[in-house]
């Protein structure tokens, strides 16, 4: 990590692509024929039951993971594609496993060069193979640049289904921020995230341990965000509090936790 971060301090003004927010997807694409690695790091406290002793049981607090590898190409200025690598880590009492999930395919568009449209329009969408479902996601990114700041927004849905079990999953999960140029090569913002069903999540079994990122309510989580860059590497990290049932006590095998917070770090290659 201090590599890392030495790498973006003495990298100079940015040429690679970043993410000032975790999880929006940004208007604008790479160069032409560029090649960028990103990694993804999603760390989420959850209670998980830990048997005691005498056979009964305690809720403990475990780390859910989530790690994803892209490799992102620009075929034209406009049009990227993008392959990903998803792995697990379920959270439990005793020893964790991690397991690779499967893999993901994505392109993104932009109709227009920045500011020639009142708001930036590009389009995303991914399929993904997965060890139990296939997933289907497609993305509306819209984007509008107001001289140091950049609003972003992502009007996001999925369809996941479920070969082992014959079902579909109707998924929105949209976002919404900002963020600030501090300098040249920092950048804060804040960003709201939320996760939900069009469909009915009735008889749906999902743990702490499982692998399904269907939830059986709506979600909405917000919290602040910055990133750091160079000219061929940066990083950016958001933490975000979840604000539905605040007050209540989180519930053992709940995937989805109290705080959630995601990291990429991204090298132009």
């Amino acid at each position: 990590m201090k590599s890392f971060l030495i790498l973006i301090v003495l990298g100079g003004t940015a040429l690679a692509n970043p993410r000032p927010l975790p999880f929006s997807y940004p208007y604008v694409t790479l160069p032409e024929g560029s090649l960028e690695v990103e990694q993804y790091v999603d760390m989420i406290p959850v209670r998980v039951a830990r048997e005691l002793d005498d056979g009964t049981q305690e809720g403990v607090t475990s780390i859910r993971a989530q790690l994803t590898t892209e490799l992102e190409y620009a075929v034209t200025d406009r049009l990227e594609v993008a392959l990903y690598f998803a792995f697990r880590q379920g959270a439990s009492a005793g020893t964790p496993f991690l397991r690779f999930q499967g893999l993901k395919q994505r392109a993104r568009y932009r109709f227009a060069e920045s500011g020639e449209w009142p708001v930036d329009v590009g389009i995303y969408l991914e399929i993904a193979e997965l060890h139990d479902e296939f997933e289907f996601e497609e993305k509306l990114l819209l984007s509008r640049h107001f001289g140091g700041v950049t609003m972003v927004a992502n009007l996001w849905v999925e369809q996941e289904y479920y070969f082992q079990t014959k079902e579909t999953k109707y998924i929105y999960n949209p976002t919404l921020g900002g963020s600030f140029d501090v300098k040249p090569w920092l950048q804060v913002g804040a960003e709201y995230w939320a996760r939900g069903r069009f469909d009915s999540s009735s008889g749906d079994v999902i743990g702490a341990n499982g692998s399904s990122d269907a939830p059986t309510r709506t979600l909405h989580y917000a919290g602040p965000t910055v990133m750091v860059q160079g000219s061929k590497a940066w990083l950016s990290v958001g933490a975000y509090a979840r604000l539905d049932n605040v007050g209540d006590a989180p519930i053992v095998d709940d995937p989805y936790g109290k705080v959630w917070v995601r990291a990429i770090a991204g090298i132009d290659l």
